[in-house]
Order: structure tokens, then sequence, then C-alpha cells
């Protein structure tokens, strides 16, 4: 009977605890919530995560606070949340870098970018396009290529750092071009619309939201969008497809990510409620079409199945352009 008995109360332990767990899943969150973002304050994720952290702490009655984590690529703040509780509490918004493309710039990295997270909601996606100084001699792409052939290695183009979006599109254009352009890496992308406004460097491929007020304002001219069709913000400007490279379409994406392990239920509460904010016509509106983005809303099994297509179109192009940052 006491064998019985000692079975009984294991598993009346069992069914409590998962009892407990559920209630706890299911009243989440109860204490504050982190949003890592792995960029300075100010940019674009950083704005969305502020965004996002305002609404949501109205919505939990709990404080959802921002905490910035920059460098190496995302790599820094990428550890920090790998390594965090799996309890929905500590939240990463990443972007292409942290999950897709650096596990193919780098031979090691200090966490695995599959196994150690699990997609939450993909939020904002923007595109890239071609930008060239104002005193740069080609006026479109076609001219810039025959200049660029004209003068092997002469021409420069700036990115935010070895391994960023722009500098993989950058070198994927030129592959694709048969050209050679030298690489000039800035901190961010602030650094490289100031040397492209002041002439240091011919082009670069960045984000729409960074360009609109330059392009708008006369200061740098737009030759060329990467996007599957005309974009909303430049309607009139083609895309690389129109000019015969189909295959030049690219995007750079930011979404919440968590601790692998995380609960379902944790999981499928802040997508949930994340997505509500997002449909919101004032929030959308104010930092999400306003400023050149695009609104994404997947949950997490679509998140997921654009991760790995996003893997695939990574390690291809990577390969391809023979990029490796160590």
């Amino acid at each position: 009977m006491s064998v019985i008995r000692k079975l009984a109360i294991g598993v009346a332990a069992l069914v409590l605890g998962a009892g407990q767990a559920a209630a706890q899943d299911e009243a989440f969150p109860t204490k504050m919530v982190r949003i890592v973002v792995p960029f300075t304050a100010g940019g674009l994720a950083d704005t969305v995560a502020r965004g996002l952290a305002h609404e949501l702490a109205s919505r939990w009655s709990q404080s959802v606070v921002v905490e910035n984590r920059p460098g190496a690529n995302t790599i820094i703040a990428a550890e920090y949340v790998a390594r965090s509780e799996p309890d929905g509490y500590t939240l990463l918004m990443a972007n292409d870098p942290t999950v897709s493309s650096n596990q193919y710039l780098y031979s090691k990295l200090p966490y695995d970018p599959v196994k150690d997270f699990t997609p939450v909601v993909n939020v904002v996606q923007t595109r890239e396009i071609l930008l060239v100084s104002n005193d740069f001699p080609a006026g479109d792409v076609q001219e810039l290529i025959a200049l660029a052939k004209a003068q092997p290695g002469h021409l420069t183009y700036g990115s935010y750092g070895q391994g960023s979006k722009a500098h993989l599109d950058a070198e994927t254009f030129s592959a694709l071009a048969g050209i050679k352009m030298n690489h000039v890496p800035y901190k961010g992308v602030t650094d490289v619309m100031t040397a492209l406004v002041g002439g240091q460097i011919n082009m670069a491929m960045v984000g729409v939201p960074p360009s609109i007020p330059m392009v708008k304002a006369g200061k740098v001219r737009l030759l060329a969008v990467a996007a599957p069709q005309r974009i909303a913000a430049f309607p009139d400007t083609p895309t690389f497809a129109e000019l015969g490279f189909e295959t030049m379409v690219s995007q750079a994406w930011f979404g919440l990510i968590a601790p692998a392990g995380t609960p379902p239920a944790v999981v499928a509460k802040i997508a949930a409620d994340v997505q509500q904010v997002m449909r919101q016509p004032a929030f959308q509106h104010r930092y999400v079409t306003s400023v050149g983005l695009e609104p994404l809303d997947q949950g997490p099994e679509e998140f997921a199945r654009f991760l790995a297509q996003d893997r695939r179109e990574y390690e291809r192009s990577i390969r391809a352009v023979n990029v490796k940052l160590d």
C-alpha cells in the first residue's frame, strides 16, 4: 500500500505542477518584460520596439522595457537572450544577421541561431534600395555598370559594417552585374548617409526609411529598388528586375524571438497581443507606414517558415559572393 500511495502522491504532484505551470502561462505576464534591441537607441528597430513596449505595457498592466545591447553584428544581444530564462520575460528584437546570415558569415557563434531560439512574431520589413551621391556621373543603373567596368575597382560603396545587409546586397549586385567596387564600412546607416551626401562614397544599398527624407530633399539620388514590384514610397523608381536583374530582391526584417524552451502558451499570447497592437491603424501609421516600413504580421508558425526560407537565401547569396568575417 505504501508503494501505491507514493505513486499516487507522485502522480498528483505532477498533475498539480502541470496545472500550476499552465495557470502561470495563462496569467503571463506577472512581472516586468524586457525587449532587448541589438542596436543603439533611436534606430528603426529601437523605435518600433519602444512603440510596442508602450502599447503592451498598457495591455498587460506590467512594465515593458527596452534594453539596448548593440555590437558585433547583433551577436552580443543574441547571446544574452539565448542564455536568458525561457519564460517569455526576455525577448529579442532580432533581424536578418541574428538568426539568418551570421551562421554563414562566421565559422563559430556563441549561440545556435536555430536551436537556441523560438520564433514569436515577425513585425516589419523594409526594402533595400540603391542610392548614389549627387555628384556621381551615372544617371541610371546601366550607366553605373558601364562606368564601373571602365574603371575596375575605382567606384566605392558604403555599408553599416562588415557582413551587414548593405554589404551583402552591394556584393550581390556587383556579382550579378559583373563589376568590382571598393567597400567602405561605417558604424551605422547614419554615417553611410552622411558620407553619401558628402560625396565620400559613390553609392550604397540602404533601407527605405532613412532614405525617404534624403531623396525627397534632393540630397541623394535613387536608381533602383530591390523589391518584387515598385514600392509606395518611390512609385516612379524601377525595380532591379525591370532592369534585368530578376534575382536582385532584398528586404530587411525585424521580429521578436524568445529563448528556446519558452512555453508555447506564452509564445502564443505574446504573438497574439503584438499582432493586435500592430493591426491598430494609428500604430501602423506612426511606427510603420509613415516611415517607409511594411507590416509583416507573422505569428510563430508563419515566422518559422519565413526564417527557414530566409536562411536558405542567405546561405546561397553569401556563398556566391564569398564573404567571411573570420
